[in-house]
């Protein structure tokens, strides 16, 4: 081999030895980049599964607070159609009682709502034709006239002080008294 050959031989082991050298460089640098975008990639997905895990919970607990509030809701529809159920009943079974019954209940009304003054007692036709004596007489003394004027009312009277009317019929005494009557109800069966 003359001295040329050999220059040659040594510039290629020179560009061997360098080629083999970037190409290990570059293998590091692409592991580097590898195991870099690998470690990114681990870290989004695990910041995927945490957001997912997040919106999971949240739509779980939602899914259940809406699920008690209907639940709940239910419940007092259920609770309100029987305590009306009751009321109605007992609506019922007051118009229902019979005359001396129902004219004694009629006079605890009188007691409670008509105030001492000259007026007219003013009844449901129903009860105009079956008025006991002494209803009429509680009423006398309480300064009431029973009218022979009826009005469309299921039970009660109404009190007349000239203009001045007071709805005392059974179904407006009841609506006035509605919440108290649903909370002692609702206390009794519920409470």
């Amino acid at each position: 081999m003359n001295g040329l050959d050999k220059i040659i031989e040594e510039i290629a082991d020179d560009a061997r030895r360098a080629a083999a050298e970037t190409t290990a460089q570059a293998r590091e640098a692409a592991k580097r980049i590898t195991d870099r975008a690998s470690a990114d990639a681990d870290a989004v997905e695990a910041q995927a599964r945490e957001r997912a895990e997040l919106e999971y919970n949240r739509v779980i607990t939602r899914a259940q607070s809406t699920g008690e509030i209907t639940k709940k809701s239910a419940l007092l529809r259920e609770k309100q159609q029987i305590i009306d159920g009751i009321l109605h009943d007992a609506h019922i079974k007051l118009v229902g009682l019979d005359d001396k019954a129902y004219f004694e209940f009629m006079t605890k009304l009188l007691d409670k709502y008509a105030s001492n003054e000259k007026g007219e007692l003013i009844l449901s036709e129903k009860d105009l034709s079956r008025v006991t004596d002494e209803f009429a007489a509680a009423a006398k003394a309480k300064g009431l006239t029973v009218s022979g004027k009826t009005r469309a009312i299921d039970g009660g009277f109404i009190l007349s002080y000239g203009d001045i009317e007071e709805n005392c019929s059974i179904e407006a005494l009841m609506e006035s008294e509605r919440d108290r009557l649903h909370d002692a109800v609702n206390g009794f069966l519920f409470g």
